[in-house]
């Protein structure tokens, strides 16, 4: 057999199996919905007949079917339909049996290939392979976790929402027949709680419940944040909802009514229940210093920041924008995908660029539950992948299907070894939640940016999984063309023109339109260190010059980044780019249909449809007598102007400002008020973890007493 042969074969038969990972007994993949005899995979005797017949006194190889079975069964490998003289089974954990009949112990969960060889009377030897595959016993209640698509439990039905379109498609799996029901606006989940569905609004606050056989409306609870933003919805026994300023959970029966409020902590991005009922969340933005995966029983689980030299296909960084959170299907370990962020890395900070190759990699997290800590060598860092979203599991936990919204692909991973084992290339525009079939033959995709969900055949990863079947979950586009096509842009790393090697979108720092908490050294493009902006709410250019520095005066500016950062060939046609590079010289506006694309979306991005807070009697008065509205006057709170531009020292330069468009920085633009409570951390370097530090921060502010410090933090919080 040849080398290409052989890796076929094995690829073919490692992989197979996860069509086949029903069941809880060493039982032949035939049973088991698997392989049965890999008869279609060859039979590893070279001449590609099937029968291992190597002639008269030749060596025949019949290895039996594939097995499949928990850790700690006895496997019965049945070679007998074999012919030879010798037989050796490789059992593919160091461990041989020189039998045609042999059976075996696996002391640990894996996906093997175990190989039979046999010798014939004339000495020639032919093998051939199966696949073992080994899983950890099960639990035995489901794991629960949040996302826009949920999968029935008997594998019938899917839920789908989109945070563009106020409805709930319903989606019959047999038929792919769609039925909808109107939702609440900007919907952040869907989930299942006994016979209704549920789902969750974000800038509306609202939860709707439905009949799941009807869609007939159940309840529908408004405002019960109080102007808090959802971020997250849980089914299982009832619905649990995260709210993100005030790090409350909110659980409510399926009727609709409240039942309890609890603490939990802030910014969550995605929420999950492990079999045994424990609730965990993720921190979505995560500080500088390390992620954290928060605990129902108080703590948090911490994902550490990775120092280890930046490489070819590794970069250092801390894990961020964690927006999935899987437990696995035996309860002891949880997975945490993120994109890792490079904020070690810079001419200030440690003497190297910062390059779209070593700005961000998407990554894996396997935690594991009982001991409570994340163990480093166990993260798992995707090359040529600059974040991780939604991550699915094979029933029997063997295989883990992590998305790519950005490059718009499907990463396979052995959950045992962390190794990549196959890939889906295309998966539609911008992939945001993973199902997988009861019997793990389909994988259902939810790609947002198309409105549609997308079935994948993945029952043998050894050949591009086949598409079966995609529906469309929206009855009417609710975005204009030239807005969708600029969130398109925004999204994705997959269109060469926006960057490179799938590395960096402009949503990797500006996820969902907002920022990413992290403090970035800029110095190599003549800037410094530099706290991200949120884009939401800022309508483009209306509230003035963009960045710190008031380096770009049109949205269409971010060509540049897109050639640099990321690594991409542009938008603009190379004579219109060297014409207008400058970024305050000649307009680009008007030079390419996709570029103005881009800027109508980011001018069309919300910002917070509430503040959290209500203001505060003599909240407006100390902003006044303290002298803040000289330069954030209402009402959009900032004195930036794009015609005359104005910039302040405040007192909060430093060395490690850096400078302006390579020149002297000497001031910085001012940023808006409004939605202020959402953008933590606060000041152009980020040094400010809150509002009353960031008052502070200004030498303006040294005569302030606390008490007026902390009216005037509370007064911005309900801007």
């Amino acid at each position: 057999m040849t080398p290409l042969r052989r890796r076929a074969l094995v690829l073919c038969l490692l992989l197979g199996a996860c069509g086949g990972d029903k069941g809880d007994t060493a039982a032949p993949a035939g049973e088991d919905g698997g392989a049965g005899d890999g008869s279609d995979a060859g039979d590893g005797d070279g001449d590609g007949d099937g029968d291992g017949d190597g002639g008269a006194d030749g060596p025949v190889v019949a290895p039996g079917p594939d097995l499949v079975g928990p850790v700690g069964a006895s496997f019965t490998f049945d070679g007998s339909a074999s012919t030879g003289v010798a037989f050796v089974w490789d059992f593919g954990d160091g461990t041989l049996a020189e039998t045609a009949v042999a059976t075996h112990t696996y002391t640990a969960p894996g996906n093997h290939t175990a190989i039979l060889q046999v010798t014939g009377a004339d000495g020639a030897r032919q093998s051939a392979a199966i696949q073992v595959t080994v899983h950890r016993p099960l639990a035995a209640a489901p794991a629960r976790w949040s996302a826009p698509l949920q999968l029935s439990d008997d594998g019938a039905t899917l839920w789908a929402v989109i945070d563009d379109a106020p409805a709930l498609a319903r989606i019959d799996v047999a038929d792919q027949t769609v039925d909808f029901a109107a939702g609440p606006a900007d919907p952040r989940g869907v989930a299942l709680a006994g016979d209704t569905v549920a789902v969750v609004g974000g800038r509306s606050a609202t939860l709707q419940i439905y009949d799941a056989a009807s869609l007939d409306p159940v309840a529908t609870v408004a405002d019960f944040a109080g102007g808090d933003r959802p971020t997250a919805l849980l089914g299982g026994d009832d619905y649990t909802v995260s709210l993100a300023d005030s790090a409350e959970l909110v659980v409510f029966e399926t009727d609709g009514s409240e039942r309890l409020r609890r603490t939990l902590g802030t910014d969550v991005g995605a929420l999950a229940r492990s079999p045994d009922g424990e609730l965990l969340a993720t921190r979505f933005r995560s500080p500088d210093e390390q992620g954290l995966v928060y605990r129902e029983g108080g703590g948090s689980i911490s994902l550490g920041l990775d120092t280890r030299a930046d490489s070819d296909t590794t970069n250092r960084g801390v894990p961020s924008l964690m927006g999935a959170l899987l437990p696995s299907p035996d309860g002891a370990h949880l997975y945490v995908t993120a994109a890792q962020c490079n904020v070690l890395r810079g001419l200030w900070r440690d003497g190297q660029p910062l390059t779209f190759e070593s700005t961000a990699r998407a990554m894996l997290s396997d935690i594991t539950l009982a001991l409570g800590t994340e163990d480093p060598s166990r993260r798992k860092l995707i090359d040529d992948r600059g974040q991780a979203g939604a991550v699915a599991s094979a029933p029997l936990g063997n295989l883990l299907y992590i998305a790519h919204p950005g490059f718009q692909t499907v990463s396979v991973v052995d959950a045992y070894t962390r190794e990549l084992v196959g890939s889906i290339l295309d998966v539609g525009h911008t992939p945001r939640a993973l199902a997988v079939s009861p019997d793990g033959a389909t994988l259902y995709v939810l790609a947002a940016l198309d409105r549609t969900v997308r079935a994948y055949d993945v029952s043998h990863l050894d050949r591009e999984p086949p598409l079966l079947w995609t529906v469309s979950v929206v009855d009417e586009e609710p975005l204009d063309a030239t807005t969708l096509q600029g969130k398109r842009l925004f999204h994705t790393t997959r269109d060469t023109r926006m960057a490179r090697a799938g590395y960096v979108s402009c949503a990797l720092c500006h996820p969902d339109g907002t920022q990413d908490g992290l403090v970035w050294d800029f110095t190599d493009r003549g800037e410094g260190l530099r706290n991200t902006i949120t884009l939401a709410g800022h309508g483009g250019t209306a509230m003035g010059r963009v960045h710190w520095s008031g380096n770009f005066d049109e949205i269409q500016d971010f060509e540049g980044d897109i050639r640099n950062a990321q690594g991409g060939s542009g938008l603009l046609d190379d004579a219109d780019w060297d014409e207008s590079q400058d970024p305050l010289g000649p307009e680009k506006a008007g030079r390419s249909a996709d570029l103005d694309a881009l800027a109508a979306y980011v001018a069309s991005i919300p910002g917070p449809a509430r503040a959290p807070e209500a203001p505060p009697a003599g909240g407006a008065e100390a902003f006044a007598a303290a002298g803040c509205a000289g330069c954030h006057p209402a009402p959009l709170y900032t004195d930036s102007a794009l015609d005359e531009p104005l910039r302040h020292d405040v007192g909060t330069l430093t060395e490690a400002s850096g400078g302006r468009l390579g020149g002297p920085l000497d001031g910085l633009d001012t940023p808006t008020l409004l939605g202020v409570h959402a953008t933590a951390p606060y000041l152009h370097d980020g040094s400010a973890p809150t509002l009353g530090a960031a008052i502070r921060a200004h030498a303006s502010a040294a005569d302030l007493d606390d008490e007026t410090v902390d009216l005037l933090a509370l007064w911005l919080r309900s801007l």
